[in-house]
């Protein structure tokens, strides 16, 4: 009795452990295919694949009263193929219009839900501690990166 209870348990043992290789084996290979990007970052093909609009900012502040900038912005695809990652860069600028803080992130992911075609999606980017000469307006945005 004792040695087939132990089969038993050893025989569910191996069931389970081929389960969980062969989910870790197919998922794996679903996220390799998947990250598959075609990537765009000639302009002129930017241009012609998605439009950012709505630039805005605002103030908010954080649990310890540090200023906080949240900038949102409208991304739009344009071209006919589901849009998978989008890449946009700020310029924050001085009072005499030249750049004092430049950066860049990902307003789209490609482990995100991808943006169809016509369809628009609102993104933010907050920013903490940015110089102090900066001139407090919406920085120029542009999108810098596309993936298909």
């Amino acid at each position: 009795m004792d040695e087939r209870r132990s089969v038993v348990i050893i025989g569910l043992i191996v069931v389970i452990v081929g389960l969980v290789a062969s989910w870790a084996f197919i998922s794996s290979g679903q996220r390799a295919g998947s990250t598959l990007l075609n990537e765009v970052s000639d302009a002129a093909a930017i241009q012609n694949g998605a439009q950012l609009s709505h630039l805005s900012i605002a103030t908010s502040e954080n649990f310890a009263r540090q200023k906080i900038y949240v900038i949102s912005a409208h991304l739009k695809n344009v071209s006919d193929k589901p849009l998978r990652m989008a890449e946009v860069r700020m310029v924050f600028t001085d009072f005499d219009g030249k750049s004092i803080h430049e950066y860049s992130q990902k307003v789209l992911n490609p482990n995100q839900q991808s943006l169809a075609p016509g369809d628009d999606l609102r993104f933010e980017v907050r920013q903490e501690n940015l110089p102090r000469g900066w001139n407090y307006r919406v920085p120029i945005t542009e999108i810098t990166k596309l993936g298909y």
